[in-house]
């Protein structure tokens, strides 16, 4: 039992640590969106920034596997304020409900197709610099068609 609890207890400890790197990262983005000459969103800066330390290898992936796997278990309940603003504003949209279900529709498809041609991307590149490592011979313009050259 006293095992059991120190794990626990361990466990928690890792995920505040974690958490608090995460704010500290939100908080650097909010620094950076304030001082930026263009207007960028706090929440893409620090997505930026966490991006970058994760590509570059500052930080494991392992380091912040905890509080990621909790958020991201979570994240349906950080919809529900904008799920009730956009139903308190329903008045607001009145006779144009059509068109605002239509732009809904029309992004949803976008974002979809957006996302899903990222992960083709980035999966054809990482096959690409996986090559390079294993030294074969591939070629950039494979990454960009659906040839299989190198394989």
């Amino acid at each position: 039992m006293r095992e059991r609890i120190k794990f626990h207890s361990k466990r928690l400890t890792l995920f505040f640590i974690q958490l608090a790197f995460l704010a500290g990262v939100c908080y650097i983005g909010e620094a950076v969106s304030v001082h930026l000459p263009v207007e960028v969103p706090a929440n893409i800066c620090s997505m930026g920034i966490l991006l970058s330390l994760l590509i570059s290898g500052m930080i494991d992936e392992s380091k912040i596997e905890l509080v990621s796997s909790f958020l991201l278990k979570y994240m349906p309940v950080f919809f529900i304020p904008a799920g009730v603003t956009i139903l308190r504003c329903l008045p607001m949209i009145g006779d144009r409900i059509g068109w605002f279900a239509l732009v809904c529709i029309i992004t949803t498809v976008l974002v979809f197709l957006s996302t899903a041609l990222t992960v083709i991307l980035v999966g054809r590149l990482q096959k690409y610099f996986a090559g390079k490592r294993a030294g074969k011979d591939v070629h950039l313009r494979g990454v960009f068609t659906t040839e299989t050259e190198g394989e």
